[in-house]
C-alpha cells in the first residue's frame, strides 16, 4: 500500500467513524479489527501489532 493509499483509507475511516458517532465507534473499530485479523491470517503479525498498539497506551 502506498502512502497515498494509506492516507486515503485512514481518511475514509475517520469520516466513517464520525458518521457513526462516538457511541458506536468502539463497536465499529472492534468489528474492523476482527475482520482485518481474518484477512491477515498471521497470528505472529497480529500479536506484534497488538503489542505495538499497546506501547505507550498505559496510563500511570
Amino acid at each position: 500500500m502506498s502512502e497515498q493509499e494509506f492516507d486515503d483509507v485512514y481518511t475514509r475511516l475517520c469520516y466513517a467513524l464520525t458518521d457513526v458517532g462516538e457511541a458506536r465507534t468502539p463497536v465499529v473499530l472492534a468489528r474492523l479489527v476482527l475482520l482485518l485479523m481474518k484477512q491477515v491470517d498471521d497470528a505472529a503479525a497480529i500479536s506484534e501489532a497488538i503489542d505495538s498498539a499497546l506501547e505507550g497506551s498505559h496510563t500511570a
